[in-house]
């Protein structure tokens, strides 16, 4: 144990599990380094026990040691991922290279005396094959060299299977795999995960954000774990990505780059085209991103720095063209308002990224690193880009400041890693807003009804008006011991104290969905009340009509100590077969306001009289609580008293996989495994149940106070094999998540049912007096059945090129009725619910890469990426039965396909190198389109034309989105010295 960790007693104490495990021997995290280990073969005549091994890293001297056993095997743990020369005795190996959360298996033969060349039996380029983990590998120079619309390394982890990586038309993207949604990926950065505790997205900022997570040019590469990840992961149940950054090495180096693009570089998508046709042009704008990188030696082979700067700069044009005019009277009403909202405007961006990081060989022993990272944006964003007027916009900070210290110590057979940092992420956006935001309509029904509605403009102020905090301080002890013949034992404890200060609103302002009547131009909606046909909750709702009242700022401040610990061995049984065994326990002490307590005036309603809605008459003294009950609803069950919840304590994940090298050589090599991971709820679930609470007669937001953690269970078989100078991979593998959080309606009639109301969407209201009854539970399932292919050729310096083409094809479902696995079900307790086709995931999808440095003429390098996805599954709305009688029908979806190339040229002035790159984006200009009309319609009138669903909306299926990006072309300077 470090000296760092002997003076911190109350560290012990929290690390008392893991030195309870550490007895039966333990071993460091591989989630950030790699492992090194295989057979020492001495000439004849000389013992092949008791030989020292050493690492030696070729950029900054960093050393790692070991010895051989009785049987010449070695093992050396904790490598920071690089190229390495091997050392036994006074004999070295030719280099190898060691990628992030690699096992390589790496043979030595010894000349016949300590003055020969150690020579690497079998192929350096199959070293890493023998590992049970479903993963990819990106190297530094596909991440620099791949064409890309934005500095965001993560845009290369689709290479692997089974993972996509898309943007939205904000510039927000995502990273999800299968048909967990996006929440449960997590990014591990040198070892410590980004989990982001508060909003969506997995990691902090990645459905918020117009950024990038973090600096590309501070990336020395990463790998993508889709299944079967071993013990040391936590916090995750879909992808794990984990990276490594950059170091200093022995010779100072400083790179800068600067590139551009704009709408005078791109072309124009149909929509905007057509807009430019109504008579609003796209304004120019422009997108800068820049930085510069620097790292060298503070003292030769001791200690070495690294400091990364990455900035972007974004004016993103858009036009305002409001929809379905030609329903609508030219005048009269809110026509002119509606109609003066046709216009442009700019939204600018702002993100400065900053890296740094200090290494230090204290001694042939220790290790001591020290980093720290800054993310500070500013961003003003409407709240749609398509149809907000001016005014409906934020200004949005999304900050983020991380530091951590880690401590390697290796003596023996042990090694001990030892951790501690902080991270304080801050996101604010901020509405000046004063007046109702209002989402005007147009109903394509008769009568006029807002549930057969589509947008026109949205006009007032924005109510976003958040301020969300997540802080938090840990520490770990990653523990190897390496003595016991043919294992590898691992043993580890985290501790985290986090805090969460949850305040603000999400509706500083009402948010109103108001039709305008079709005949004479003015709103169901006057004077802060619905107007129109059953007018109910106080003025709240109509069948024209709904709002949702503004809600007052509320400050949630939760403290929630998280732990985990992990046990893992792998076990070389044989030279050919290895097993990887490990278990993982994680606990969250207070995941969602565990004293909480349901506002009184909300518990009186539940257990008050049910009243006459809807048309349905409750038995005489039948209380609201009794009318759920007949659904099954316990509603005891979802009140809260300040002592009913209790933390979940079962998050026991065991993980076992296995590799069989069929022959000996590496070339064929079965593997695959089955284990449990959990992954955890975000607290502003929490904030959503207090604030709308909160609200007088507002609506009701119950969550369920036995919590659950989510979880995933991940099944996985294949075969890797050589396959001449590439390397091939097949695999099938399922991956069923449960307790997957979901919001639901709980409103029901007095029969505990939906009676004659939609199935897709029952409107029975809540208590005599308030809004509608959400419940918030953990009954959320999907699976995901899978078959991966990969074939890759590894890039080497004699043959200048490298290729990847990775397939995925996917039979992915979900239990939530709106077919994808978001957080909200409206139906959840219907019968007959079961799984439902995952709008999520392409049921195919191939993605291809390229890339030279030698093939081309003058010097040049050339590099594509190329995507082809048959389409994700469409969910129509079809009323054609009847308004009582919708119903969700699967529509066709397009398939999506794009080409990316860049080409580059380096120039040479002594040391100093500049680099011209040019990117095209949809070299082939593909118009793909991830968005439509799915409003099937309702009844036909007599003499009216169906669509082929039955309904009577003739624009059905009408694209109203773009997936991916338009023809754009990006241009790149960079100097190196």
């Amino acid at each position: 144990m470090s000296t760092l960790s002997r003076s911190k007693p109350w560290r012990r104490q929290a690390l008392a599990t893991a030195v309870v495990l550490a007895l039966a021997g333990t071993a460091s995290a591989q989630v950030s380094t790699a492992t090194l280990k295989g057979q020492v073969k001495a000439a004849a005549g000389q013992p092949s026990a008791g030989l020292a091994v050493v690492a030696v890293n070729t950029a900054n001297g960093a050393t790692y040691r070991g010895q051989t056993q009785a049987d010449g095997s070695y093992t050396l743990l904790g490598l920071a991922p690089g190229s390495y020369e091997i050392r036994v005795g006074n004999a070295k190996s030719e280099r190898i290279t060691l990628s992030v959360g690699e096992t390589a298996a790496v043979d030595l033969q010894l000349g016949t005396t300590e003055l020969g060349r150690v020579t690497i039996a079998g192929t350096a380029q199959r070293q890493g094959v023998r590992d049970s983990q479903m993963g990819t590998s990106v190297s530094a120079k596909m991440i620099e060299s791949l064409p890309q619309t934005t500095r965001n390394f993560l845009s290369s982890a689709d290479l692997a299977p089974g993972v996509a990586f898309s943007s939205d038309g904000s510039g927000n993207t995502k990273i999800q795999s299968g048909s967990q949604n996006f929440d449960h990926v997590n990014v591990f950065i040198d070892g410590v995960g980004q989990k982001n505790n508060i909003l969506r997205g997995g990691v902090s900022g990645q459905d918020v954000s117009r950024g990038n997570p973090f600096p590309q040019s501070a990336i020395a590469e990463f790998k993508v774990l889709t299944q079967n990840y071993k013990a040391e992961f936590d916090q995750v149940s879909s992808a794990a990505i984990t990276a490594v950054t950059k170091s200093g090495t022995n010779e100072f180096q400083t790179q800068a780059y600067v590139d551009r693009t704009g709408t005078n570089w791109r072309g124009k998508s149909p929509f905007e085209k057509e807009r430019e046709a109504n008579g609003v042009t796209l304004p120019p704008s422009e997108k800068y991103e820049y930085g510069v990188s620097v790292g060298g030696p503070i003292v030769k082979d001791q200690l070495h720095f690294f400091f990364a700067y990455d900035g972007k700069q974004i004016e993103d044009s858009r036009q305002v063209v409001p929809r379905e005019t030609d329903k609508l009277p030219t005048s009269g009403g809110v026509m002119p308002t509606v109609l003066a909202a046709k216009g442009n405007h700019v939204d600018k961006f702002t993100e400065h990224l900053l890296f740094g990081k200090i290494d230090a060989q204290l001694n042939d022993e220790q290790h001591l690193t020290l980093s720290m990272r800054l993310r500070r944006e500013s961003d003003h964003i409407a709240e749609n880009r398509e149809l907000s007027a001016p005014g409906n916009d934020k200004d949005r900070k999304n900050d983020e400041t991380r530091v951590d210290l880690k401590h390697e110590w290796s003596r023996g057979d042990w090694l001990a890693e030892s951790r501690i940092g902080v991270e304080d992420y801050h996101w604010n956006p901020r509405s000046r807003a004063t007046t109702p935001f209002i989402k005007y309509k147009v109903s394509t029904a008769t009568p006029q009804l807002l549930s057969a509605s589509q947008d026109v403009v949205f006009v007032g102020g924005s109510p976003d008006a958040q301020d969300r905090r997540q802080k938090g301080v840990f520490v770990s002890e990653d523990l190897s011991y390496t003595g016991i013949k043919g294992h590898v034992i691992k043993a580890g404890a985290k501790f985290k104290d986090m805090k969460y200060e949850l305040g603000g609103t999400s509706r500083s302002v009402d948010v109103v969905e108001a039709l305008i009547d079709r005949a004479t131009g003015n709103p169901f909606y006057s004077g802060g009340s619905c107007t129109g046909t059953n007018i109910t909750n106080g003025g709240n709702n109509s069948d024209q009509c709904k709002i949702d009242r503004a809600l007052a700022p509320v400050a949630v401040n939760i403290n929630n100590k998280q732990y985990g610990f992990y046990l893992q061995d792998d076990w070389t049984v044989t030279p050919q077969l290895e097993l990887n065994l490990g278990v993982r326990y994680d606990y969250e002490d207070n995941m969602l306001n565990n004293d909480y307590k349901t506002p009184a005036d909300r518990v009186a309603a539940l257990k008050a009289l049910d009243v006459p809605r809807y048309g349905i008459t409750p038995p005489a003294g039948q209380t609201y609580a009794q009318s759920l009950a007949k659904g099954g609803i316990n509603i005891d069950d979802f009140i809260a008293t300040g002592n009913s919840r209790s933390a979940y304590k079962g998050a026991f994940a065991p993980r076992v996989g296995f590799s069989f090298d069929v022959l000996g050589d590496r070339n064929s090599v079965l593997f695959g495994g089955w284990g449990r991971s959990y992954d955890r709820t975000m607290a502003n679930h929490a904030l959503d149940e207090m604030q709308k609470n909160a609200s007088p007669g507002g609506e009701i937001w119950l969550i369920r106070n036995e919590f659950k953690m989510p979880y995933a269970d991940q099944l996985t078989f294949g075969l890797r094999q050589a396959l001449g100078g590439w390397n091939g991979e097949i695999a099938v593998g399922r991956v069923h998540a449960k307790n997957q959080f979901t919001w639901y309606g709980g409103n029901r009639d007095a029969n505990g049912g939906w009676a004659t109301q939609s199935p897709i969407d029952p409107l029975w209201g809540g208590p005599n007096g308030f809004g509608t009854l959400i419940l918030g539970d953990f009954v959320g399932a999907s699976k995901t059945d899978s078959l991966y292919g990969k074939l890759e050729k590894p890039y080497t310096a004699a043959s200048g090129w490298t290729a990847t083409i990775a397939y995925t094809y996917s039979d992915a479902k979900t239990t939530n009725k709106e077919w994808t696995n978001d957080i909200f079900d409206w139906t959840v307790g219907k019968p007959g619910r079961g799984y439902n086709p995952s709008t999520l995931v392409d049921e195919h999808r191939i993605v291809a890469a390229f890339m030279t440095d030698k093939l081309l003429p003058w010097g040049m390098t050339f590099s594509t990426k190329a995507t082809w996805a048959s389409g994700m599954p469409r969910r129509v709305t079809s009323c054609a039965a009847g308004w009582n009688q919708c119903v969700y029908v699967e529509g066709d979806a397009p398939s999506f396909r794009q080409v990316d190339l860049s080409l580059g040229k380096e120039f040479g002035f002594g040391q100093h190198r500049f680099t011209l790159r040019g990117d095209v984006l949809n070299v082939f200009g593909v118009e793909n389109y991830g968005g439509f009309d799915d409003w099937g319609g309702g009844p036909v009138p007599a003499g009216g034309k169906a669509n082929q669903y039955g309904g009577d909306n003739l624009n059905v299926g009408k694209p109203n989105a773009i997936r991916g990006d338009n023809r754009t072309v990006r241009l790149v300077l960079s100097y190196k010295f």
